[in-house]
């Protein structure tokens, strides 16, 4: 009998809940009247991991969650220099560089990196910020790495990145989304060029505990085999997963990859539970994330999936290194050219059509329960456009927010029966019928 009143007691007090619908843009105000039934909580966030400007009111009452939006289309906030993409399939160009410009890169849009040093990779490159390395000619970049005494190294090249530091934010560092460059790469034992993404803040750590997403890299000994890996605390280094463009000759989806002499398109599509590689639209390969599947249930899911965070985009040629280098470098092909065509980020409107309440979260599973710590799994939600989180409670208190139907709870009250609340969240902030399970400690 006292379990089942706790069980009401948390379930009045969950559906009297709004769940924020951003970490750190969001403002909530929530009013409750003592002698009442129901809460009203309303809620304005900024966010760009779908639309960028979205007001958002939800008023939950004990029998379903109800929001109405006022909210500024994706397809309204596109940018004049991407206004000429396509939109295919919903996917709204949100940033771009076009390089239709003549110079250096735009420094609203990227950074250099300057320095040398090996990079942790025994690259042997120094990499600078001269036009002799980094040049737009108003039609493409230009990447160019040089046989040079320069800085204590024996070549130059160019890195550049969408990192944001201390003087400026320029906002572009994204969580989910669709990620392109077309490009031609450089010829050349001993190049290995990069189209990649770094995690902002590192929030599970450093690398590889907060993960890295290669988009493409391609070492010149190896010419028309390209690569897209993942690289986490469990699976990282040679031990990284992901996809090749060799798929697409063992298939029969091509007969022949020119990767040196001519341009194509690389990319991924990156959701929640799922990245996948791209080569002129066609599928090299996928890693996906099922927490009722992974290798061990004793560790919290950032161990095989960090990929819940705000990512950056890099574009750099190294030359040389463990890979790139690994077979030497030859000297006789400098310089050498990796062209870059255009960098483009896509991104789903998950807001301003949804009409829908998530379904609620069912199933709740304990797959490993050791002392005071726990993995959770339940079955996933299903919205009209797309689930964006959970927010999950412990006893009453939000113990955090996970992207995958699953997480491992520690520090759990002993000699209790913790009562488990978890709660599915749409990006226009329609919130589920909480879902509430038990899990004992004795």
């Amino acid at each position: 009998m006292t379990r089942k009143i706790m069980l009401f007691l948390m379930t009045f007090i969950f559906i009297a809940v709004m769940v924020a619908c951003d970490d750190s843009l969001t403002t909530t105000t929530t009013t409750s009247a003592s002698t009442s039934s129901e809460t009203d909580s309303t809620t304005t966030s900024t966010s760009n991991s779908t639309t960028t400007t979205t007001t958002t009111t939800t008023t939950t009452t004990s029998s379903q969650s109800q929001t109405t939006q006022t909210t500024t289309k994706l397809t309204d906030l596109i940018p004049e220099e991407c206004s000429s993409i396509e939109i295919v399939d919903g996917w709204v160009p949100t940033w771009c560089d076009e390089f239709k410009y003549v110079g250096g890169v735009d420094p609203t849009k990227w950074i250099h990196v300057v320095g040398g040093g090996g990079f942790g990779n025994q690259e042997q490159q120094y990499y600078t910020s001269r036009s002799q390395n980094a040049y737009v000619d108003g039609e493409y970049l230009t990447i160019t790495a040089l046989k040079e005494a320069y800085g204590g190294s024996n070549y130059t090249s160019a890195k550049i990145w969408t990192q944001e530091n201390s003087a400026w934010d320029n906002g572009t560092s994204w969580k989910y989304g669709k990620f392109e460059m077309r490009a031609k790469l450089p010829a050349g034992r001993g190049t290995w060029p990069a189209f990649w993404m770094m995690p902002k803040s590192s929030v599970y750590g450093g690398w590889p505990k907060s993960g890295e997403i290669d988009i493409m890299e391609h070492v010149g000994y190896n010419p028309n085999v390209v690569l897209g890996t993942l690289h986490s605390e469990r699976f990282n280094g040679t031990n990284g997963r992901g996809g090749s463009t060799t798929s697409l000759l063992t298939s029969g989806q091509l007969t022949s990859i020119d990767v040196l002499n001519e341009f194509h398109t690389y990319g991924i599509v990156w959701t929640e539970t799922k990245i996948e590689w791209f080569f002129d639209g066609l599928s090299i390969g996928s890693v996906s994330f099922d927490p009722r599947a992974q290798n061990s249930f004793a560790y919290p899911t950032s161990v095989d999936w960090p990929f819940d965070q705000k990512f950056y985009l890099i574009l750099n040629l190294a030359i040389g290194g463990t890979w790139g280098g690994a077979q030497g470098i030859d000297d006789t092909i400098f310089p050498t050219e990796f062209v870059i065509d255009y960098v483009r980020v896509f991104q789903q409107d998950y807001i301003s059509d949804d009409t829908e309440v998530p379904t609620q979260p069912t199933g709740p599973a304990i797959l490993y329960k050791v002392s005071r710590t726990a993995f959770l799994t339940w079955n996933p939600s299903i919205d009209d456009n797309q689930i964006k989180r959970y927010a999950v409670f412990v006893n009453g208190v939000l113990r955090n927010y996970t992207s995958v139907n699953g997480i491992q709870l520690t520090s759990l009250k002993a000699t209790f029966d913790n009562i488990i609340t978890v709660i599915a969240e749409d990006y226009a902030g329609n919130l589920s019928t909480p879902m509430q399970t038990v899990i004992s400690i004795e």
